[in-house]
């Protein structure tokens, strides 16, 4: 699992300038959904709804750090009942009244670089790093790692995971998650991978020099307050989006290190293998920086399955799919009981049949409250896609702030349909989506 990963950073998706053999490889030997949405584009509770297979509006956790009461009884628990011997190394960031995992270990960030800063023993100028200028958090979106590879948190949670798996009860089945930061910022791959994509490779995105007219005001007056990157030069966000992939080379080098390590000690024969981060990203596209938008760079995520036996090889699926089928899909694999209801379904059969999947509306969920005390919107946001069509809204205090794409017509969402009367049907048709979805989650 990866941290604030686009799909555009791997070669599997298309992306010309990745460097992904191994994950491209997994690609390869099993099933991609090219449209896999997170259940909300920001990091806890996007985790936290993978683990309980839930929305923010079920779980309770809309934001990072958030003081509601934790929900309990992740779908983790289901493994642990069968035997399983659990556990997950590197960034955890989820919330639980309880840890999901039996056993959990190591760091999200090292001793060298935190988020916003390098350790005061280093000069930053050193390692050529752009930071966000902005008041509100100053973020390091480039530079080079100051020390060996070895002392990346990513490189220590593999070894955690094979030290684990090497130590483990044999006769016990595992559940083994590694969970990387990157590329989450700090983006400081170490070299050589911060210089192993050609300069000239790397585009700005269709969308950079400002956001598009039309769109919904919590971005246009918020977001865009603490995250635009008018902010940044365009050789700073070349050389963030340089760092950005290079930082995904480097996880894809650590991702193989475990894929090869599990397959000398044949750990691989009959073992699920699956690829996902929480949420994207943006890199400049549409005048930003960061997360907490609806748009396909940030809701749409690498999702892959490889399990020789019953997944199918070398499958792209395009239709739209959840991430937060993950665990029900898992345990349907592993001949566990289902999850109970009011929990996202398993995609199973998909995986193994090997074809696109019946259409059906798929939700994301935000509010800003992450964003606090530099953003004081406090409406709850919610996405819905169904099909070529995507719409998002502000619930409270009333439906408001309505944006609707037609995503073939429109693949990079620049002209807002919503007051468009020729569109009226499907703002209606996808509003009402939204208001059911809402409610059936309140209900339940």
């Amino acid at each position: 699992m990866t941290d604030e990963q686009r799909t555009d950073s791997l070669g599997c998706y298309g992306s010309p300038w990745a460097r992904t053999p191994n994950i491209d490889r997994l690609a390869g030997e099993g099933t991609v959904f090219r449209n896999a949405v997170t259940p909300s584009p920001v990091c806890m509770p996007a985790r936290t709804s993978l683990l309980f297979a839930k929305y923010p509006s079920q779980t309770g956790v809309w934001y990072n750090d958030t003081t509601e009461e934790p929900p309990s009884g992740s779908l983790m628990q289901r493994f642990r009942g069968a035997g399983y011997g659990t556990a997950s190394f590197g960034k955890q960031h989820y919330v639980c009244a309880e840890p999901a995992f039996e056993v959990e270990g190591g760091d999200c960030l090292s001793p060298h670089v935190e988020y916003f800063d390098y350790h005061e023993r280093y000069d930053e100028s050193d390692w050529g790093v752009v930071k966000y200028p902005g008041e509100a958090r100053r973020w390091i979106f480039a530079g080079r790692f100051p020390a060996d590879h070895s002392e990346t948190t990513e490189h220590q949670a593999v070894d955690l995971g094979l030290d684990w798996l090497e130590r483990r009860d044999p006769a016990r089945p595992f559940f083994l998650r590694v969970s990387f930061n990157g590329p989450h910022t700090p983006v400081v791959p170490p070299a050589p991978f911060d210089e192993i994509i050609p300069a000239e490779a790397i585009r700005l995105p269709e969308a950079c020099d400002a956001p598009p007219e039309g769109q919904p005001s919590w971005l246009a007056e918020h977001v865009s307050k603490t995250s635009s990157s008018a902010l940044l030069s365009p050789e700073e966000i070349r050389k963030m989006r340089r760092c950005y992939y290079g930082e995904v080379a480097f996880l894809d080098d650590e991702f193989g290190r475990l894929l090869d390590r599990m397959e000398e000690r044949g750990l691989l024969e009959n073992t699920i293998v699956v690829y996902l981060s929480d949420h994207g990203t943006h890199l400049g596209d549409y005048g930003l920086v960061q997360k907490q938008t609806f748009y396909n760079p940030v809701v749409n995520v690498p999702y892959i399955f490889r399990y020789p036996p019953e997944v199918a090889r070398g499958v792209t699926i395009q239709t739209p799919v959840e991430t937060q089928t993950l665990l029900p899909t898992l345990l349907e694999l592993a001949g566990l009981d289902a999850p109970g209801e009011g929990c996202s379904a398993s995609i199973a059969d998909v995986l193994t049949a090997g074809g696109e999947p019946e259409v059906k509306p798929v939700f994301s969920e935000l509010t800003l409250e992450s964003q606090r005390p530099y953003v004081q919107h406090k409406g709850r946001l919610v996405m819905v896609r169904d099909g070529d069509w995507k719409l998002s809204l502000c619930l409270d205090p009333e439906v408001h702030d309505v944006a609707l794409y037609n995503l073939t017509e429109d693949p990079h969402e620049i002209v807002n349909l919503a007051d468009d009367p020729s569109c009226a049907g499907q703002r209606e048709r996808l509003i009402a989506l939204i208001c059911k979805h809402i409610s059936a989650a309140e209900s339940g």
